[in-house]
């Protein structure tokens, strides 16, 4: 009789785990598909509203970051769209903040997944660009500081080299740790890193900002021909010694066989073939015709 009641209990247990698991609701991918759709297809609010629903799917850490930091990614093109109409700073702010308190939950829903360190670093970024790069300089390590972290996870991440370049270019040395030469080659080794992507299928579209922000990074290092070369062993033996990963994308450069130019010349080269690509494109995006304006201006100034 007891031998009969334990297997009974076993089976009670069988069927509550069966059917529990059937009755436990997993992600919604098929939301989260739809959720990217519309964020390529410009409309970030309709994402965010998407993914808030998806968010009650989410049954695991993993799945909840997944959800989450898309919904950073959303909120900072949200921002970028409110800047576009001129709205008020303070707008902005919100907008960058929201973004940024996404970010936060994925990396404490998942800290083995790099997009939260990277989408929290770029809302802080433009929360910075927005306030004044004076008045949001106290940002700028911990922005480095999380780009570190999603390199750590993702050694391979074009994106987050393509925002530190950025950062090393914008911060000031003097007050700070800004470094312009180290901007073209972080920028250089996210060109490298998108260019492989792009080849596998990982991304289905060239990120033209890569090149264009590349291009300004040399137009300020502002090297001659011979400069270039003669620097090249220099930060090849760094790139060497160093095992810490910011450190070895600072060097990235002298792993390249660069052309036989000057940066303002090389820069007018990626500008002018940046500006002719996205003139062929036939229905520009809002961010490929910020890409070209960019482009356009920069080409002016050369």
């Amino acid at each position: 009789m007891a031998q009969r009641t334990l297997v009974q209990s076993l089976v009670v247990v069988l069927l509550l785990t069966v059917f529990g698991t059937i009755g436990l609701a997993a992600l919604d991918v098929e939301a989260v598909e739809a959720a990217d759709a519309r964020y390529e297809g410009d409309d970030p609010s309709g994402a965010i509203a998407v993914l808030e629903r998806a968010l009650s799917t989410a049954r695991t850490g993993e799945e909840r970051a997944e959800v989450l930091w898309r919904l950073s990614r959303a909120t900072l093109d949200v921002g970028q769209q409110l800047q576009d109409v001129g709205a008020d700073v303070s707008r902005l702010l919100a907008a960058y903040e929201r973004g940024e308190q996404f970010a936060k939950d994925a990396i404490a829903a998942d800290p083995a997944n790099h997009l939260g360190y990277y989408w929290q670093s770029a809302n802080i970024g433009r929360w910075g660009q927005a306030k004044g790069i004076l008045n949001s300089l106290f940002k700028a390590g911990p922005m480095r500081d999380l780009l570190r972290q999603a390199i750590n996870v993702n050694a391979d991440h074009a994106g987050s080299y393509f925002v530190l370049g950025q950062l090393y270019a914008q911060v000031p040395g003097v007050i700070s740790f800004g470094n312009v030469d180290y901007a073209v080659s972080l920028g250089r080794k996210s060109i490298v890193l998108h260019e492989d992507e792009y080849a596998r299928g990982v991304e289905d579209e060239v990120e033209y900002d890569y090149y264009v922000q590349l291009a300004s990074h040399l137009i300020k290092r502002g090297w001659d021909q011979r400069r270039r070369d003669r620097e090249q062993d220099r930060k090849r033996r760094s790139y060497e010694r160093n095992s810490d990963v910011l450190e070895r994308g600072w060097y990235f450069e002298g792993t390249l066989t660069l052309p036989a130019m000057s940066d303002a010349e090389e820069a007018r080269g990626l500008l002018e073939r940046a500006i002719r690509d996205l003139e062929a494109i036939p229905a520009r995006n809002a961010g490929q015709n910020r890409h070209l304006a960019k482009a356009r201006e920069l080409r002016s100034g050369l």
